[in-house]
């Protein structure tokens, strides 16, 4: 049997070749990777269905138990955002950060009117592919490209927060986006910070959530 340093030496070298490999699912993990230096150490995560959703669930590390809030396999749209202002109440000393699409996000966008009203000071960052990226791709990959539903027409979201009184930010970049989140957390306002992304330009996440069983 393994002595427990071997072990420690055995996990160490999976767990690094596990981190390896997912950073090959792009843009995602860069974004994510940058979400992960800014956020306190005791912050909160509350993800979404969307491309960077489904891609935290193996890539974003937590540190203790209910800093990662999720919907779980239910996959209910809208559910990010409204949950997190829900978390921030509850813990109005620690940074929140909500990730959304930005199809999930306009299922519950008119809470910024409750944001601002209460001073509900979480960090919304709005993941804005043109698309519900999910559906475009099965579309794209298994229907013959037939797409229907699946591409947005969506707002200006600076300018929308900035309408119901939110902050308003852009960031084109993993770090244009660490720049906009250190401001964010350093507000005293509800923020949305748009991450623009090319329609159906992200690699898929799923071969690490639904793996192919070994042959």
């Amino acid at each position: 049997m393994a002595s427990t340093e071997n072990r420690e030496e055995l996990f160490g070298q999976l767990k690094q070749r596990a981190r390896s490999a997912i950073m090959e699912i792009q843009p995602q993990m860069a974004y994510l990777n940058v979400i992960r230096d800014v956020l306190p150490r005791d912050g909160f995560f509350c993800e979404e269905i969307s491309q960077m959703g489904f891609t935290a669930r193996f890539g974003f590390p937590v540190y203790a138990p209910r800093q990662y809030v999720t919907c779980g396999y239910q996959d209910n749209l809208g559910f990010g955002f409204n949950t997190a202002l829900g978390v921030k109440v509850a813990n109005p000393d620690k940074a929140v950060v909500s990730i959304n699409g930005d199809g999930g996000f306009l299922f519950g966008v008119q809470e910024l009117a409750t944001a601002v009203q209460h001073r509900i000071n979480v960090v919304a960052i709005v993941f804005n592919n043109s698309g519900f990226g999910n559906v475009r791709r099965d579309q794209t990959e298994r229907y013959g490209g037939r797409l229907i539903g699946a591409d947005l027409q969506n707002p200006d979201f600076v300018r929308l927060a900035e309408s119901f009184g939110a902050v308003g930010m852009k960031a084109g970049s993993p770090e244009e986006l660490r720049v906009a989140l250190e401001k964010a957390l350093a507000a005293d306002a509800p923020v949305v910070i748009e991450v623009r992304s090319v329609r159906g330009g992200e690699t898929s996440p799923w071969k690490y959530l639904h793996p192919t069983p070994p042959t």
